[in-house]
């Protein structure tokens, strides 16, 4: 594992504000016995950052000091500087009581944003690719990385997500309910990316659109400029078949990708282009 000091300073000067936020949080794990972990994730951690980042940190407790922990995590945010605005609550909802987590979205008044999980502290934890280990002086945190991986389930997930919610473009744009025909187009996208980055061998490809562009290849689809639509009938439709196409083009592709013994497309999915086809525009 790299030194924290090291890494917080090999930091470029872009990350200037983030890395102040860090330190501060190091110091506060070096100085109270009931944090056990802390980490840094997501495009800091993968070293993509820049100026615009927010950190992504989880804060590990022990659980004989979770209640205790949660009445302090606020002062330990507003530790690391002035705080402009802060949320925070407990997740996942309508969980037990001890597989809740506290997730904190912070801005601080100098514009950093953080997203802050505190969690007990677990011995089956996984370390994912992002992960910076800032601090585990009983290391918890395993050395070696878990890498994420897509599973056919996965895929059918995300490929009948974009088939039912372009059905439901062309139900909407029939009706004339154009605001959720727009709506239903974004959410299809999102998992059409999700699909097209396991195609293409992209790390995390549960990210989507965010993956995508985190691969140093970024290696986006030719006609994905085409799925953007104007609140306009005529427009929301041909960017709803030309999504169609690139999540039919690459489920065969996805599904090979990680080995699947039956990739074959749905019979959804032929249907619901020919319904989109059939939209009097």
């Amino acid at each position: 594992m790299p030194d924290a000091g090291d890494w917080l300073r090999s930091l470029p000067s872009s990350l200037t504000r983030q890395r102040a936020v860090m330190e501060s949080f190091l110091t506060t794990a070096r100085d109270d016995d009931r944090i056990r972990v802390v980490v840094v994730g997501c495009s800091i951690g993968r070293g993509v950052g820049d100026e615009l980042s927010d950190i992504d940190a989880l804060i590990g407790v022990r659980a004989d000091a979770w209640d205790a922990s949660l009445a302090d995590s606020r002062r330990w945010i507003e530790r690391a500087g002035p705080v402009l605005d802060m949320h925070q609550m407990l997740m996942p909802d309508g969980a037990p009581p001890d597989k809740q987590n506290q997730h904190s979205y912070v801005q601080y008044a100098d514009g950093v944003e953080m997203d802050l999980v505190v969690a007990r502290v677990r011995d089956d934890w996984r370390r994912r690719a992002d992960w910076i280990v800032l601090y585990d002086p009983d290391g918890v945190v395993p050395h070696e990385i878990t890498r994420s991986t897509q599973t056919a389930d996965d895929l059918r997930r995300w490929g009948y997500a974009v088939f039912t919610r372009l059905g439901a473009v062309a139900k909407y744009t029939t009706r004339g309910a154009l605001w959720e025909a727009h709506n239903v187009l974004e959410l299809a996208r999102a998992d059409v990316w999700r699909i097209w980055a396991v195609a293409e061998g992209v790390p995390d490809a549960q990210y989507g659109v965010t993956a995508v562009f985190d691969d140093s290849r970024r290696p986006k689809p030719a006609g994905m400029s085409r799925t953007i639509a104007s609140l306009e009938k005529r427009s929301l439709v041909a960017a709803a078949i030309a999504c169609c196409d690139i999540a039919i083009e690459a489920w065969p592709r996805a599904m090979a990708a990680i080995g699947a013994s039956d990739g074959a497309l749905p019979p959804l999915a032929s249907h619901v282009r020919a319904r989109l086809q059939n939209v009097t525009t």
